[in-house]
């Protein structure tokens, strides 16, 4: 999946934080989403997860509250040549966004202490965890908790 864009502008096709629930299927069709994951099963109010080909979707109170992607099984492209891994290096993203023309900086340091996060343009958040000398990307998202 080619992500140029949506680490440009925070949206991905025309999915963006806030839009409501039945918008999503006018650009996924419900059967290429699969199935709902509810948080809580018990309580369907918390919230679910859509996961689509690497992209996950997540939808409380009837609206897109995080749109990421998962590098584990699916790499990711920007400009539609340049391929990106969960191993790729730090060093390698800075200089793929300055390829891209993609305006970045440094997040401060979160909770995990091992994480480093880059905010994009788009406030994309692109993570990466070093633990116990393991290097990974662990995902590119942009959340509703980017702008509160």
């Amino acid at each position: 999946m080619n992500l140029t864009n949506f680490l440009r502008t925070g949206k991905f096709l025309k999915l963006k934080i806030g839009l409501s629930e039945k918008k999503i299927y006018s650009v996924l069709k419900k059967k290429y989403l699969g199935k709902k994951n509810y948080f809580n099963k018990l309580n369907k109010d918390e919230g679910f997860s859509y996961y689509y080909d690497g992209l996950q979707i997540i939808i409380v109170d009837s609206k897109i509250h995080t749109i990421g992607f998962d590098l584990t099984y699916n790499p990711i492209t920007l400009l539609n040549n340049i391929f990106i891994y969960p191993e790729t290096s730090l060093e390698l993203i800075m200089k793929y966004l300055d390829i891209a023309d993609i305006e970045w900086c440094f997040e401060k340091r979160n909770h995990y202490g091992r994480e480093l996060t880059i905010r994009t343009e788009g406030n994309v958040l692109i993570s990466c965890i070093y633990d116990k000398g393991n290097y990974r990307l662990s995902k590119f998202q942009i959340s509703k908790d980017v702008f509160d």
